[in-house]
C-alpha cells in the first residue's frame, strides 16, 4: 500500500513568488551554461557568485513552496551549531574581559574593527569611515553607500567577468529592495524610502542592536533627486560584530 504525497496548494502570491525564484535560478544557471557552451574560461569568483545566488534563490523557492529539503535542513542545523559555538566563545571572552591587558584590549578592538570592515565589504558597500568605540561599549561608524568600490572595471585583468559579476550583484541589490539609478555610467543607490528601508533592514537582520541614526546624500547631476552617500550607525552590542559573515578566505586568515 502506497501513501500519496500531499498536493502543494499555493495562493496567487505564492505562485508568483515561486515563478520569480525559478526564473532567477534559471537565469543564473543559463549564464554559467553559456560560458561552458562557448568554451569561455570561468573565474572561480564568478562561479561562486552564481552558486551563491542559486543556493540563495533555491532556499527562497523552498520557503515559497513550504517544503524542506535535506540541504536546507542541514544548513539550518549548521548555522545553529555555529551560533551555539559563537555564544560559548563570547561567554569565555566576557569572563576573560576583566583580565585583559591594555595591549590585548587594543588588539581585540583592532580585530573587531577589521571583522566589521570585512563584513561591510561582503554585505555592504565597501568601506567604513570614522569608526569609533565609545566609553560605554557602543560602536559608531559611517557606513559608505558607494557602489563603485567593489568592481574595478578600468584596467582590470578580468573585465568581462567583472562586468558579469557586477551585473549579478546589481540585480541582487534590487532584489534586496534597493532602488538603483545609473548616472554617467556609474550605479548609485537612490535616496528614497525603499532604499532607506532596505539599508535599515540589512542592519536589523545582521546586527539586531544597531540603529541607523542618520543618512547623508548628495544631489544627482543633471537628473533630479538625491543619491545615498552614507549612513551613520550605532552598534550597541559589540559582541554581535563577531557573528557577522565575512568572505571565506578572509575568515580563515
Amino acid at each position: 500500500m502506497t501513501t500519496e504525497s500531499p498536493i502543494i496548494e499555493l495562493s496567487p502570491d505564492q505562485q508568483a513568488v515561486a515563478k520569480k525564484k525559478l526564473h532567477d535560478i534559471g537565469q543564473s544557471i543559463s549564464m554559467l551554461h553559456s560560458f561552458l557552451e562557448k568554451g569561455r574560461p570561468i573565474e572561480e569568483d564568478f562561479a561562486k557568485s552564481v552558486a551563491c545566488v542559486v543556493e540563495y534563490k533555491l532556499d527562497d523557492l523552498c520557503k515559497a513552496l513550504n517544503i524542506e529539503t535535506f540541504g536546507t535542513k542541514e544548513r539550518e542545523e549548521r548555522y545553529a551549531k555555529l551560533r551555539e559555538a559563537n555564544t560559548q566563545i563570547h561567554e569565555l571572552e566576557k569572563q576573560l574581559g576583566n583580565t585583559l591587558s591594555a595591549d590585548a584590549t587594543q588588539e581585540s578592538i583592532k580585530n573587531i574593527a577589521a571583522h566589521l570592515n570585512k563584513w561591510w565589504d561582503l554585505d555592504g558597500f565597501g568601506f567604513i569611515r570614522e569608526l569609533e568605540f565609545g566609553q560605554y561599549g557602543v560602536c559608531k561608524g559611517e557606513f559608505s553607500c558607494s557602489l563603485n568600490g567593489t568592481f574595478r572595471l578600468i584596467d582590470s585583468d578580468t573585465p568581462v567577468s567583472d562586468k558579469e559579476n557586477k551585473k549579478t550583484w546589481i540585480d541582487t541589490l534590487r532584489e534586496r529592495g534597493f532602488e538603483l539609478v545609473e548616472d554617467s555610467r556609474d550605479w548609485h543607490i537612490l535616496d528614497c524610502d525603499a532604499s532607506r528601508k532596505a539599508l535599515i533592514d540589512l542592519f536589523a537582520a545582521r546586527l539586531p542592536s544597531a540603529k541607523v541614526i542618520k543618512f547623508e546624500n548628495f544631489c544627482r547631476q543633471p537628473a533630479s533627486g538625491f543619491i545615498l552617500r552614507s549612513a551613520q550607525v550605532y552598534i550597541y552590542k559589540i559582541s554581535e560584530i563577531l557573528d557577522l559573515p565575512v568572505p571565506a578566505e578572509e575568515a580563515a586568515a
